[in-house]
């Protein structure tokens, strides 16, 4: 029996895709979904891509579920029969600094009654302490659906990190 998925990996193109795409339609809430795999007790997203969502506003995202499916069908239709990626989950971003909304976990509850696996959703919130919410839901044997929050690991900083300040950069009375 393997463990259930309690993490998120979220891979640097996802990622960046996430988040340039929650700063071009700030004030606005919009979204997408996710690619990537299982591995391990984990979900790897290692593809973010965005759908429209015609009337999102400052507080909804609903996604065009007729552009959601072309989308995901053009993406899978290169891919070689052994690759493991496909369909993994949700992501939507929040304005305001805010998790998912009992309305998110609704509809990833309905999602995956309809889904084998886990599936995961992304909810970049940039003005939060911490900016991603993850959360993963799942059909039990039973056909019970459970949703629990999950830990989202972040690609690594491709920013080195500064080295001591050159002497006298910084004064004890004020900016130089």
């Amino acid at each position: 029996m393997t463990r259930p998925a309690t993490r998120i990996e979220l891979r640097r193109e996802a990622c960046e895709v996430i988040t340039s795409e929650t700063d071009r339609h700030l004030p606005r809430e919009t979204g997408g979904i996710l690619l990537g795999y299982g591995e391990d007790a984990d979900i790897v997203i290692t593809h973010a891509l965005v759908v429209d969502g015609p009337g999102a506003s400052t507080h909804t995202y609903v996604r065009d579920d007729v552009q959601a499916n072309a989308l995901l069908a053009a993406f899978l239709a290169p891919r070689a029969d052994n690759d493991p990626t496909g369909y993994v989950g949700e992501w939507h971003s929040h304005p305001a600094p805010t998790g998912p909304s009992p309305t998110d976990i609704a509809a990833m509850q309905a999602t995956a009654r309809e889904h084998d696996g886990p599936v995961a959703l992304l909810v970049h919130a940039p003005g939060a302490r911490q900016p991603f919410f993850g959360l993963i839901t799942r059909r039990q044997r039973s056909g019970r659906v459970t949703s629990k929050a999950a830990t989202v690991l972040l690609p690594p900083s491709t920013s080195e990190a500064l080295g001591p300040l050159p002497g006298g950069t910084v004064r004890g009375d004020g900016p130089v």
